[in-house]
């Protein structure tokens, strides 16, 4: 008896300290790929709750809803798209995590948005690509989300539904008429987002 209470003592602080040094491992990694990110974050692209309030769309969105044309454009900046975003998100969680900020990296058919959020004095970043391909049409996709330097795509379903979310919210958004004009397309371009919308 007491060599099988030996053995398991030994087992469990086997077990506990793997439970330690994984925890490390992945407090440090985390940290170092934060410090990296951080470092090389471009002013213009990082939005916050601050300079999310400075950011007016009123008159440009009137102009493309009432506008007389058949097709009409709306072309947002990267950073107003963020404070878009960033609004919705801040609603959706309702300060539970806070969100605190959100940095968005513009490339041709793909970004990658980064937001950042904060549990009880904890801030850990994640993030996730939005993608479009390379023909007409308003559906966005993401393949990939990760948690700092983690992926974590492939151990959840949140990549099935975030796509699901997004293309409902493009549904609806077309059959309700909420802009005034049918959304054919969307352009993800290195310095902004491009809507095409059509009459009814």
């Amino acid at each position: 008896m007491k060599r099988f209470f030996k053995i398991l003592v030994k087992f469990s602080l086997f077990i506990l300290f793997s439970i330690l040094l994984l925890g490390g491992y992945v407090f440090l990694r985390y940290r170092s790929w934060e410090k990296d990110f951080e470092r090389v974050i471009r002013e213009e692209y990082l939005i916050t709750q601050e300079n999310v309030a400075t950011v007016s769309l009123e008159e440009r969105l009137v102009e493309f809803v009432v506008s007389s044309s058949d097709t009409e454009f709306l072309e947002l900046e990267v950073n107003e798209f963020g404070a878009i975003l960033f609004d919705v998100l801040d609603g959706y969680t309702k300060g539970k995590p806070v969100l605190t900020g959100m940095y968005i990296y513009p490339a041709d058919s793909k970004w990658v948005i980064y937001v950042k959020f904060e549990y009880k004095s904890i801030e850990v970043w994640f993030s996730i690509d939005l993608n479009k391909d390379s023909i007409q049409t308003a559906q966005l996709y993401t393949k990939e989300i990760y948690c700092g330097p983690f992926p974590i795509h492939n151990y959840t379903d949140w990549e099935e539904a975030i796509n699901k979310g997004i293309a409902d919210a493009i549904v609806t958004l077309n059959e309700n008429g909420f802009v005034g004009r049918y959304i054919e397309n969307i352009e993800l371009l290195e310095d902004g987002i491009v809507f095409k919308g059509s009459r009814y």
